[in-house]
């Protein structure tokens, strides 16, 4: 009888964090069960469409200790909006008691503040996936979370050697990489050069730091081509005008439209669902991200031999080699992102040279035969 495996994603939208899950279970699901809580929206849909085994509701009740989703300031006010969605939480959980599960997943660390409840409720290990760096400053809820984990976390999953140096629990961690599945493509060979950003449209993504990239790039050179694909998190206007109002989201739609109506060489595609088309279209692929962690669009950059330009606050991250495979800077240092960008429009060299290393580098620590292997084992021993 297969093992049982009940998965809880705490994401609406559809994007790196339930792409990655999705690319493991699609081969797992041949060994395993799996049934998964997430919240109606885009996650939802994807894995509808892929006939899981689906428990949907409103929201997930989650507490963020990441670095970026730190509550202070204004973002206390999130904490009215987990108290709502504990309601949903706590009784799809009291709904599911019966259903004999073996193993419970967590698919990001801010669900660790549900471990004590899914422990008393369904009896099992708990794994839990650490997908961005934790805040390791104490906070109003770092000793409970750390305690959390000692005590109901059975075991860590770190995506890459950055996570896996803030996990709360270095004895009981394992390093397993995000893999991708993608299919192979012709690389463009035209002479144009297009800069690519495929995420998010939101603050937190540097979206903000990203425009202004742009229009000092543009005073100095214009043949160069921004192909941005993505939405923007939030579309209703009295919503953004109250995340806005309590600095928890930024309106980019001003923004956003005057990259459309003037001559910036911007082509927004909205939502992408072929990748190859757009990776095959790319010559360079930019994450200026907030969020001092590597998006996914690394990893499928590495993967088409396609190089990249992230922020990070340092580069020893294990996905991107600064210099190597691509560059590395701080957020907001445009000067330095302006410079690699238009050092690498001039060396076409450079350039290829870089995306055959950022190629090697995915062959290297993205294996997929070995990457699974780990989970499997995970899986498996728990």
């Amino acid at each position: 009888m297969k093992k049982k495996i009940l998965i809880i994603h705490h994401h609406k939208k559809f994007g790196g964090a339930s792409k990655s899950l999705s690319e493991y279970l699609k081969i797992l699901k041949k060994k395993y069960n799996f049934e998964i809580i997430c919240p109606f929206g885009t996650t939802y849909k994807f894995f509808e469409k892929e006939n899981y085994s689906l428990i949907g509701l409103p929201g997930i009740s989650c507490i963020n200790i990441t670095e970026v989703g730190l509550y202070k300031n204004f973002r206390l006010f999130l904490l009215i909006r987990e108290i709502y969605y504990f309601i949903f939480t706590f009784y799809t959980f009291i709904k599911l008691r019966k259903n004999n599960y073996d193993l419970i997943h967590l698919n990001d660390s801010s669900l660790i503040i549900l471990a004590p409840i899914i422990k008393k409720i369904f009896k099992v290990n708990i794994i839990c996936h650490i997908r961005t760096r934790i805040e390791k400053k104490k906070h109003i809820f770092s000793k409970i979370i750390n305690r959390i984990s000692k005590k109901y976390i059975s075991c860590f999953i770190c995506i890459d050697q950055a996570t896996y140096s803030t996990s709360l629990e270095k004895k009981k961690s394992y390093i397993i990489y995000n893999i991708f599945s993608g299919k192979k493509i012709k690389l463009k060979k035209n002479k144009s050069f297009n800069i690519g950003f495929i995420g998010a449209l939101d603050f937190h993504k540097g979206l903000d730091f990203f425009f202004e990239c742009i229009k000092k790039i543009n005073k100095i050179n214009k043949n160069l081509k921004f192909v941005i694909a993505g939405e923007l998190t939030v579309k209703n206007s009295f919503l953004i005008f109250l995340l806005s109002l309590l600095r928890i989201k930024k309106n980019f739609n001003k923004e956003i439209n005057e990259f459309k109506n003037k001559n910036y060489n911007c082509q927004f595609l909205g939502n992408v669902n072929n990748l190859e088309k757009f990776y095959g279209n790319i010559d360079l692929v930019v994450f200026p991200s907030r969020m001092n962690a590597l998006g996914r669009p690394i990893i499928e950059a590495n993967y088409y031999g396609i190089p990249s330009i992230v922020c990070l606050k340092n580069s020893f991250y294990d996905t991107i080699k600064n210099k190597k495979t691509g560059y590395v800077i701080k957020f907001g240092e445009k000067k330095l992102f302006v410079n690699y960008v238009l050092k690498l429009y001039k060396n076409r060299k450079l350039l290829n040279k870089l995306g055959n290393n950022a190629k090697k580098n995915y062959t290297r620590i993205h294996n997929t035969k070995k990457n699974l292997k780990k989970l499997d084992q995970i899986y498996s021993n728990y």
